[in-house]
């Protein structure tokens, strides 16, 4: 085993009830962040530790997203993987290029894919609005309601796909590099390049919406929440989380929850204001949030694996991540 992935070197920095009785490499775990995962056994219960990725997230960035996770635990709020301290009290361990982490394993199952119930939508969305009311608390700088930092960088992305990175996409395009979504990859370009006008121009008028920013996880959606029936038992990967308004996240999960059943929509909204009410700026933002999401989601698949010729474990459901991305966005052309 190599220095970079000895689990083992890593976790003889925590105290003695973290050393493993028994260790089981997961791999990505299904994701395709870079991530890696071991699931163990110790005398403080089931852990799960984390290799970040090369270079992300910066120890700045790690050290921002565990103090979220502590204050919003002082806060009431407990169903997150809230990072273990080493021996030294540190929430992270740098080893071998890389910064690790060490949490309690959450209990439940990220299936709500599988078991789509109008329960389980709505326990999810309120999940959401007690981690919000929980994180609303943390210091940020007492600013006054500001611009979403998320409208404006996709304002700006969009802009570049449509002056000529759209362009450039398609030619980089190689046939058999990917046989599997070939036909996808162009059915994205076709309905990107009818629908990005009408979504660049919501953007534009969106980006002077002033909405007050608190810590959001801004990556939230059907996989990162845990399940025991109906009830949400954890929500996991805060790897996204940012200063933002709270739209991106209602956005991100309920549109990975409801895609584009506008019931669905209206039972999460009520679900989530029924703790945290939206105000017209931010209900506003939510529209602008999914179909920036939907219109820039499959653009960015396709940069990575054509352009920047990334390798993913988990290579199979990249078809799968992309029919529902064209879906949406032959929806998002004809409404």
């Amino acid at each position: 085993m190599s220095r970079q992935t000895d689990p083992l070197a890593v976790l003889r920095e925590y105290p003695a009830d973290c050393q493993p009785l028994w260790l089981e490499p997961l791999g990505s775990a299904g994701g395709f962040s870079g991530a890696m995962f071991w699931r163990l056994g110790a005398r403080s219960g089931r852990l799960c530790l984390r290799r970040w990725p090369p270079g992300y997230p910066t120890r700045e960035k790690l050290e921002f997203i565990q103090a979220v996770l502590w204050h919003a635990t002082r806060e009431g709020f407990r169903r997150v993987p809230l990072p273990l301290e080493t021996r030294n009290h540190r929430g992270y361990v740098a080893h071998g290029g890389f910064l690790w982490e060490l949490a309690p394993w959450l209990p439940g199952t990220a299936d709500y894919a599988q078991h789509p119930t109008p329960a389980r939508l709505r326990a999810a969305m309120v999940t959401l609005a007690e981690f919000h009311r929980a994180t609303a608390t943390f210091p940020l700088p007492d600013l006054p309601a500001s611009r979403s930092p998320g409208i404006r960088s996709r304002l700006v992305r969009l802009g570049r796909w449509i002056e000529g990175d759209l362009d450039r996409l398609a030619e980089a395009i190689q046939p058999g590099l990917f046989a599997e979504i070939e036909g996808r990859a162009w059915q994205v370009l076709s309905l990107t390049r009818q629908a990005a006008p009408s979504v660049l121009a919501l953007l534009e008028q969106l980006c002077d919406t002033r909405v007050q920013l608190q810590p959001c996880i801004c990556d939230v959606w059907h996989e990162h929440v845990l399940f025991e029936a109906d009830r949400v038992t954890g929500l996991i990967d805060f790897g996204s989380m940012r200063p933002e308004s709270v739209a991106a996240d209602v956005a991100r999960l309920l549109g990975s929850m409801a895609g584009d059943d506008r019931s669905k929509w209206e039972m999460g909204l009520e679900a989530y204001q029924s703790l945290r009410r939206l105000s017209p700026g931010e209900l506003a933002l939510v529209t602008g949030f999914d179909r920036s999401t939907t219109v820039l989601a499959g653009l960015n698949w396709l940069e990575w694996i054509y352009c920047q010729r990334r390798v993913f474990e988990n290579r199979q459901a990249i078809p799968g991540r992309l029919d529902v991305i064209i879906q949406r966005l032959a929806r998002l052309v004809s409404s």
